[in-house]
């Protein structure tokens, strides 16, 4: 999995590339959030028109995230998810706590 990041709006915007399968990935992702965090860019749009593939490894890395910035008084939003990526979110109910939106940009105008 690939990562590019830039900020538009205020918002953090992360393209993911490739797999989520956890491993090596995680800690580049969960390393770009705490650094976020940091710099005090709470506010996240996750892209995952890229990502063919995520498994529960995958997911777990994205609820982590999602807990960190939320308890920094952020949010993560996921955007362009494919049937392939939303089925995962809907069979372990996630779907209810992760907002998602069609395109980044509506993510981004979700946080005004």
């Amino acid at each position: 999995m690939d990562i590019s990041s830039k900020v538009e709006n205020n918002v953090l915007i992360l393209t993911l590339t490739g797999d989520l399968m956890g491993g090596q990935e995680s800690v580049q992702f969960k390393k770009i959030v705490d650094q976020a965090i940091a710099d005090e860019q709470i506010n996240v749009a996750v892209d995952l028109a890229q990502v063919q593939w995520m498994n529960s490894s995958g997911l777990g890395m994205l609820i982590s995230a999602l807990t960190s910035l939320r308890s920094s008084g952020g949010d993560l939003r996921l955007a362009n998810l494919s049937e392939r990526i939303r089925r995962p979110l809907e069979i372990t109910r996630l779907d209810t706590v992760f907002q998602q939106f069609k395109s980044v940009s509506e993510a981004i105008g979700s946080y005004k």
